[in-house]
């Protein structure tokens, strides 16, 4: 297969629950400057660009179309694009839309499957890891990046290394479930585990006959989606009724799992999911531990993440706290609780407090 250059289809679903009032739903951590001066979305699209990639193809929500548009016309970056999704159905009916979208448009290239909402500290190590890839790829493998390990993390799957099927790529010996703290310290003392960044390299051929073989339903569901779409302005509305009777299943357990043609390729490349307000926290944080935005005021405090988006906020004697204000809401949270920043979401959707959503 002569392979000319990558299609990036990045994905821009979720909501980012873990950081409300932060992350809402019209405007979610992906469009939002989290890290850095640009939003999510912008540093993906940017780590995406360049001799080895086509314009990015995003696939998104309805809602989200237009401020991607807009957050790619601020960047003078060109868009391959815009997917729209009637509703979320996981990333295998994802995969498979990106598959058959770089089929129609160019058949050579291959598909990198990337999450709009990752922060990467080194973007030449990870355009140096797809460019790894790719051989891998050109022999039919759903590659996946293997994120190299920086402590016995709980919230991350794992990969095990097999043997070498290309310069720098492996065969997955297994997946791995989130694990204890226990077994994931058993995996970094054993080498040769990984965190699953859910990043893929693969052709459409390979990744519609591996798909196929597990889950032809949402093959066939996908594809009436995309073919009955409606094209207007370089955007694709999914067929909403087609794509609504589409299975929703992850692309990890929908073919990556049981597929006898992954392969993994390690990448050092100062990743970070920006999952919660704690890994927000730990990428931001300096003198006495904290990470401050907005118009605050912090005495003997310490360790702590404190953001405003307009009033004053002052704290005295803090540890280990996040103090986030946006939009007349106001979150306070222990860091090591914050994964559980998503039960308030849920009891605002119980509560029908949609305004606050």
């Amino acid at each position: 297969m002569n392979v000319g250059k990558i299609i990036p289809v990045i994905m821009s679903g979720g909501a980012g629950s873990r950081l409300w009032p932060a992350s809402r739903q019209a405007m979610p951590k992906q469009l939002l400057p989290l890290v850095t001066e640009q939003t999510m979305v912008q540093e993906t699209a940017e780590r995406l660009s360049g001799d080895l990639f086509h314009p990015s193809v995003f696939i998104c929500n309805a809602a989200h179309a237009a401020p991607i548009r807009e957050q790619m016309k601020d960047m003078d970056m060109p868009v391959g694009a815009i997917i729209v999704e009637p509703m979320g159905r996981n990333t295998a009916p994802c995969a498979v839309v990106a598959a058959l979208h770089a089929k129609q448009s160019d058949p050579d290239a291959l598909i990198l499957l990337a999450p709009a909402d990752h922060h990467v500290t080194k973007p030449e190590a990870f355009r140096r890891s797809v460019a790894a890839a790719i051989p891998a790829a050109q022999k039919g493998c759903l590659v996946t990046f293997g994120i190299e390990p920086n402590g016995p993390e709980t919230g991350y799957g794992y990969i095990q290394q097999g043997e070498a099927i290309a310069p720098g790529a492996f065969e997955v010996e297994a997946f791995k479930e989130k694990p204890d703290r226990e077994t994931a310290q058993a995996y970094l003392d054993e080498g040769g585990y990984f965190w699953n960044a859910g990043i893929f390299l693969f052709s459409p051929e390979a990744l519609l006959s591996e798909m196929n073989k597990f889950h032809p339903e949402i093959v066939e569901k996908a594809s009436q989606a995309y073919k009955t779409a409606t094209l207007k302005s370089g955007q694709i509305d999914l067929d909403e009724a087609s794509f609504a009777a589409c299975p929703s299943e992850s692309i990890d357990y929908a073919v990556m799992e049981p597929t006898e043609n992954a392969a993994v390729v390690p990448a050092n490349i100062g990743w970070n999911d920006i999952g919660s307000f704690t890994s927000l926290h730990g990428l931001k944080k300096g003198d006495a531990g904290n990470a401050v935005k907005g118009d605050v005021i912090a005495y003997n405090t310490q360790n702590s993440l404190i953001e405003t988006d307009g009033p004053l906020v002052t704290t005295v004697g803090l540890d280990g706290l996040a103090v986030i204000v946006k939009d007349g809401s106001i979150l306070v949270a222990k860091l090591d609780a914050a994964q559980d920043v998503k039960k308030i979401v849920e009891t605002l959707k119980a509560k029908e407090r949609f305004d606050k959503l």
